[in-house]
C-alpha cells in the first residue's frame, strides 16, 4: 500500500556498515491487490564473499520500513552477476 518504492542496502555484516547500491529508487506499483515482481541485478557483488542485505519499502509519503534482511554468497548467473529471487529472500 502507497508503495513509491523500494531501496537496497548493502553490507558485509550482519548488523552494521549497510550501504544504499542502487543508484536510484527501484519504482514501486503504488495500492494495489495485484501482485507484482521486482528485480535488482547487484553488478558490484564479487564471487565468494557472504553479503548481507536490506530492502527497504518507501512510500509516497517517504516513511521508510526495512522489510527484508537476507544473507546471500556467491549465487551467480551465467553473466558473473550475483541473483537470488526475493521470494527466496522472505523465506529464508
Amino acid at each position: 500500500m502507497n508503495n513509491a518504492g523500494f531501496n537496497i542496502y548493502r553490507s558485509t555484516s550482519r548488523t552494521e556498515n549497510f550501504r544504499p547500491i542502487n543508484p536510484k529508487r527501484i519504482q514501486g506499483a503504488g495500492t494495489t491487490g495485484e501482485r507484482n515482481t521486482y528485480q535488482f541485478i547487484d553488478k558490484t557483488a564479487k564471487p565468494d564473499v557472504a553479503y548481507y542485505y536490506r530492502i527497504e519499502d518507501v512510500s509516497f509519503s517517504g516513511d521508510k520500513q526495512v522489510v527484508g534482511n537476507a544473507r546471500v554468497k556467491g549465487v551467480f548467473s551465467v553473466k558473473d552477476r550475483l541473483k537470488t529471487q526475493w521470494g527466496r529472500l522472505k523465506a529464508q
